[in-house]
């Protein structure tokens, strides 16, 4: 017996260290990284299965629940920016978490308090698919009276319900529900975070003044150097703005935020194409065409995704910035790649003509 609570133990400390860890990163997640996060995970909630079966002790047995709920947040919180997708492993766990809030209730234990219980089995109806249950749990912890300062529960109830409002695309109560948020940040990173949320809405909406006005804000927020900053929401309210920015034709303003987009994350994401991307357009725009070539160039050699209208748009304006330098054969090369392409792309006929003038 006093093996399996020093194991249990052991798995508890495994489970905060990787939290700890997770909360603390500063910089935007590889996919191998996020594959680490994942399988450790993963591989402590069937640990942790395995010895809540081995369990004789109902403390024992509780303690091991306690953890399994911890780490279904965990994920959700701070490895997948409150998105899940839900399958089959996550709605059986989910419904084992749910018996046991609904056996811990029940025998009126203080193991878990009437606002834990309502927000961990709106998680787990997250994690098992029902998204209506998961939204009346969210809004009843919402609603709730009792004080939840410790776990933050009514800040990520809101988070998660504008979430959902957002996938419904009801972005106006989605901002609604980010701003009634900030009512319960506790750190500059988290209320940054809140502050993109809304943003994210305001933008949705074609609020670009409030959008650029909150993202901003937000970003004079983000510390990377401080616990809970979440790299994933701050590169987004960069890549937002520097998108409003460069709308507007404020290249110098949009080109500094492009360029703290590719100082912050993968080179093989598509976040650093699309800065990479728009820092080439801004060159272009304003007559550098060398540069304006060799960066869209360096975006598309650094692109790992399928081929979608923008990257052949990409090479569209690789071609034309090649043409201004009188380099004929390096056009043609992109060009070709336009004519021989599947996706359609309104300028094709464009790039045809090209073709056919320096052929």
């Amino acid at each position: 017996m006093a093996d399996l609570t020093s194991r249990i133990k052991e798995l508890i400390d495994q489970r905060v260290a990787l939290e700890t860890r997770l909360q603390n990163e500063k910089e935007e997640l590889s996919d191998a990284q996020t594959r680490f996060y994942d399988q450790s995970y993963s591989q402590l909630q069937r640990q942790l299965a395995a010895l809540f079966k081995d369990a004789g002790e109902d403390q024992q047995r509780i303690t091991v629940m306690l953890e399994m709920l911890r780490i279904l947040e965990n994920r959700l919180v701070y490895l997948q920016n409150f998105v899940v997708d839900a399958n089959s492993e996550t709605t059986m766990l989910a419904l084992l978490v749910t018996r046991f809030i609904d056996r811990v209730a029940a025998g009126k234990s203080s193991v878990l308090t009437t606002l834990e219980s309502t927000y961990y089995r709106a998680v787990a109806a997250l994690y098992a698919g029902d998204i209506a249950r998961a939204r009346q749990g969210f809004t009843a912890a919402c609603e709730s009276e009792e004080s939840d300062e410790a776990n933050d529960i009514k800040y990520k109830s809101y988070v998660i319900l504008g979430h959902l409002s957002h996938e419904e695309r009801d972005y106006a109560k989605a901002k609604q529900l980010h701003d009634k948020s900030l009512r319960y940040t506790h750190n500059n990173n988290v209320t940054a975070q809140a502050l993109a949320l809304k943003a994210l809405n305001s933008y949705a909406l074609h609020e670009y003044d409030d959008a650029l006005h909150l993202f901003q804000e937000s970003l004079g927020l983000f510390d990377a150097d401080q616990p809970f900053f979440n790299s994933y929401f701050y590169r987004n309210a960069l890549l937002f703005c520097g998108a409003i920015c460069f709308d507007r034709k404020d290249y110098e303003r949009a080109e500094a935020l492009y360029r703290r987009v590719v100082e912050n994350v993968d080179q093989n994401s598509y976040d650093n194409f699309d800065a990479l991307s728009h820092l080439g357009r801004i060159h272009y725009a304003q007559g550098h065409y060398e540069e304006a070539a060799a960066t869209l160039q360096k975006a598309v050699q650094a692109h790992r995704f399928s081929e979608n209208e923008y990257v052949v748009d990409t090479w569209f304006l690789i071609a034309r910035a090649l043409l201004k330098r009188n380099d004929t054969a390096g056009a043609r090369q992109y060009l070709e790649k336009i004519a021989a392409t599947d996706i359609r792309y309104g300028k094709k006929p464009q790039a045809a003509e090209l073709l056919q003038r320096i052929a």
